[in-house]
């Protein structure tokens, strides 16, 4: 299952990028895909987080809230030298420090997929937002990064994004092999904490040059693909008729 989960992670970051090439035109539709993909993830997120705090303890959401923190913190270091640069240099280098920040990211991604192929309750679930929020985060990245340079280059400078998630999980499974065998569940909460990052950083328009955040409609589309998928997943693995065990 992880090779399957690895194989469509690598898929989602150029398919996103092809999605954005061919419908430069349509762009103002990329923020209404990303409303939709991310309120998926919340409701996989916050269905994660019930599972995790009923079944295991309050300590998951403050290690949830560790791997928020965690990736703050380095998406804050690789991005806060963008005001230190002016006019079109600082675009570039703005573009160049979100791809290295998202690129560590993907790393996080590639741990997060092993503990997802590990957890046997909501492990699919868990899969699905990881790999889902790699297409929108692939198209609005590539946008930025046809502003000035042609498809292929820009598909080069994805490079480390779209390997990421392989290399985080050949780390990460040893990591589970070893010391950390016995804390899946709390690396699991680690990972609902780093996706939660990833929607609220996408909310506020954070993966392309202009902060302008969401439109009207992509935070409606937010909504329901949030209710959607909690619902499906809450009432699926049977939440409603008590804890899961």
């Amino acid at each position: 299952m992880l090779i399957l989960y690895l194989a469509i992670a690598v898929l989602m970051v150029p398919l996103g990028a092809g999605i954005a090439f061919v419908s430069q035109v349509q762009q103002k539709h990329f923020g209404n895909i990303f409303g939709l993909t991310a309120g998926a993830v919340l409701g996989v997120v916050l269905v994660m987080m019930m599972h995790l705090y009923t079944e295991v303890g309050y300590v998951t959401i403050l290690v949830m809230w560790g791997g928020f923190f965690l990736i703050s913190v380095v998406e804050r270091l690789t991005t806060h030298q963008r005001d230190a640069t002016e006019g079109n240099a600082k675009s570039k280098w703005g573009i160049n420090l979100t791809v290295l920040g998202l690129s560590v990211h993907s790393l996080a991604d590639g741990l997060n997929l092993v503990i997802a192929a590990r957890e046997e309750i909501l492990g699919s679930a868990l899969a699905f937002a990881i790999l889902i929020h790699r297409l929108p985060v692939g198209t609005l990245i590539t946008v930025a990064l046809l502003r000035n340079q042609t498809f292929t280059k820009a598909l080069a400078r994805l490079t480390p994004l779209i390997v990421g998630p392989v290399i985080g999980a050949l780390l990460g499974d040893q990591l589970l092999r070893g010391a950390f065998k016995d804390l899946t569940d709390y690396l699991a909460a680690f990972a609902v904490g780093t996706l939660l990052h990833v929607v609220m950083d996408g909310f506020r328009g954070r993966y392309t040059t202009e902060s302008v955040g969401l439109s009207h409609t992509a935070k409606a589309l937010f909504a329901i693909g949030f209710v959607l998928t909690f619902c499906a997943i809450y009432f699926l693995q049977g939440f409603e008729g008590g804890h899961v065990h």
